[in-house]
């Protein structure tokens, strides 16, 4: 969805809607979401809420993972000048609630995307009990264990041999 930064400028806006991601492994459902573009003396204050799903494998036994979130952020949107997208700048704490428009235009389910993917856990895990896969046959142990037999690294074999003593 593009919006036009110069016509947001001068009356605001509401928008809202539901769309469907993918963000590497994640699967992402944003089942609603709500833009208020208010103008500012220095160009816009995006206030952001949206309700979202997620699923992806779990980081240990690979089964699918589902999660959800109900967030709210607010965006300060600037005009960028022309041609500084190019050079490097250093960025202050105050930029870090700051987003640069490019060449006019907002894409609203970019910047959507872009807080989901603060909420999204870095690591997924269908649970802290999670007992992961045998590194032997590959098996899921959260299903039950399996019949491998522990494999011991022959460099450990000399504390082995203190410990029967």
């Amino acid at each position: 969805m593009k919006l036009s930064y110069k016509e947001l400028t001068i009356d605001g806006g509401s928008f809202d809607g539901a769309f469907e991601f993918l963000n590497g492994d994640y699967k992402v459902v944003v089942k609603s979401f709500q833009a208020n573009f208010l103008p500012t003396d220095a160009g816009l204050y995006l206030d952001l809420r949206f309700d979202f799903e997620y699923e992806a494998p779990c980081d240990r036994c690979l089964e699918i993972t589902k999660g959800y979130g109900s967030e709210k952020s607010g965006i300060s949107l600037m005009q960028q000048r022309e041609g500084s997208f190019n050079e490097e700048i250093e960025l202050a704490d105050d930029d870090m609630g700051t987003m640069y428009v490019e060449e006019g235009e907002i894409d609203l389910h970019m910047v959507v995307e872009q807080e989901i993917e603060f909420y999204l856990p870095i690591r997924m895990t269908c649970g802290d009990d999670c007992l992961g896969l045998c590194q032997q046959c590959g098996g899921n142990l959260n299903v039950g264990k399996c019949e491998c037999e522990a494999v011991v690294d022959p460099r450990w074999t000399a504390l082995k041999n203190i410990k029967k003593n």
